[in-house]
């Protein structure tokens, strides 16, 4: 009887352990939240815009992981914002797309302004993380429309 229960077991833990390394093989730090991706050429565009690849991967973690990690994320966030608004290659510096970086840069400032380190309250940061990827997705759009 003990040798079955001990088989069962083991049983499980195999189908179990398979199927957790199958779903860590496919998961990717890509934005869960609703943000458009990016067309072929607005992708091959912001390739070398670092400002813009640090942020969406900052913006990615914060999305694949709880919100309250986003304090600790608040001076990346801010100075990769500063990095993109500062670095907008010179074929997108277009009236459009610099108003959606100004605006994400805006709405990364006010939240680092209006949430402390001491924040617990977790629907604070989501409201704040959930602008910022919206004021984003309409960067992506522009991108995309643009070019």
């Amino acid at each position: 009887m003990r040798l079955k229960v001990i088989h069962i077991l083991l049983s499980c833990f195999l189908v179990l352990s398979c199927n957790n390394s199958r779903d860590s093989e496919s998961d990717s730090l890509e934005l869960k939240a609703p943000v458009i991706s990016l067309n072929t050429a607005a992708s091959h565009a912001v390739k070398d815009w670092e400002g813009y690849n640090k942020l969406e991967q900052d913006l990615a973690l914060i999305a694949n992981t709880n919100a309250l990690n986003a304090i600790d994320m608040l001076d990346d966030l801010a100075m990769n914002s500063n990095k993109m608004s500062l670095g907008i290659p010179e074929d997108l510096e277009t009236p459009s797309i610099i108003k959606k970086v100004e605006k994400i840069d805006s709405e990364i400032n006010a939240f680092y302004a209006n949430v402390n380190r001491n924040e617990i309250r977790e629907s604070v940061i989501e409201n704040h993380i959930e602008t910022v990827v919206k004021a984003f997705d309409t960067l992506n759009k522009e991108l995309n429309r643009v070019l």
